[in-house]
């Protein structure tokens, strides 16, 4: 069961490098803009639906952000639900050509969560308040007031801040993905992607993250 999953991801990796490399993509780097602060969990589907009309279940890529090498994109349609979708974070070199192209998991956000956390004392101290602010209580990442960033990196090292910024821009649009797939109040949503970091910070490691959580809602 595993290996069709990972066959079927494979074959879909293929066909959305092929439409990036093709730029058949719909550029919404604009639209996205306007989730900063991430809208309140219960509105989350509405907020996606009018800004990218997910009821629209036709197959596209979407790309929604972009730092330059690092960009995310959306699939549509995803599988679990009428408003679901499937993320895809993308890394290019200086030449424009894609050197990885992979879905972020929580495995990988905690994985990225415990490297960004050994990258110093302001890291190590600061990132899972950042991370409860932004998930939790909706601070947004670029508007001045409450700006996590802002916040609780002022004084972190510049060379280290595109690194932070990738890190959220993943968890923004994997926190989007779980309020869409498993919306409040009858569900938990983006609060058990909120779990995986409190655990980290009880655990330190992630196997024993993957003993302790189960992404059942």
């Amino acid at each position: 069961m595993a290996e069709d999953r990972k066959s079927k991801e494979e074959k879909l990796k293929k066909k959305i490098l092929e439409m990036i490399q093709g730029n058949q993509v719909i550029n919404a780097t604009q639209q996205s803009a306007l989730l900063d602060p991430l809208p309140p969990r219960e509105k989350v589907i509405g907020t996606l639906d009018n800004l990218f009309n997910l009821k629209n279940r036709s197959f596209r890529v979407i790309k929604v952000e972009d730092l330059g090498n690092y960009k995310i994109y959306i699939q549509v349609p995803g599988g679990k639900t009428d408003y679901d979708f499937i993320v895809w974070q993308a890394i290019f070199n200086n030449s424009n050509n894609i050197v990885e192209l992979k879905i972020p998991k929580h495995d990988d956000l905690g994985k990225t969560y415990l490297e960004l956390k050994r990258h110093g004392p302001i890291l190590d101290e600061y990132l899972i308040n950042a991370t409860i602010r932004y998930i939790r209580d909706r601070w947004p990442l670029n508007k001045p007031q409450n700006n996590v960033i802002v916040h609780y990196f002022k004084y972190l090292n510049q060379n280290l801040l595109p690194e932070v910024m990738e890190f959220f821009l993943a968890l923004k649009w994997v926190t989007l993905q779980e309020d869409a797939n498993y919306p409040p109040p009858k569900y938990l949503g983006s609060l058990y992607t909120l779990s995986v970091f409190a655990t980290l910070e009880v655990t330190g490691d992630l196997k024993t993250l993957r003993k302790i959580i189960r992404f059942k809602y």
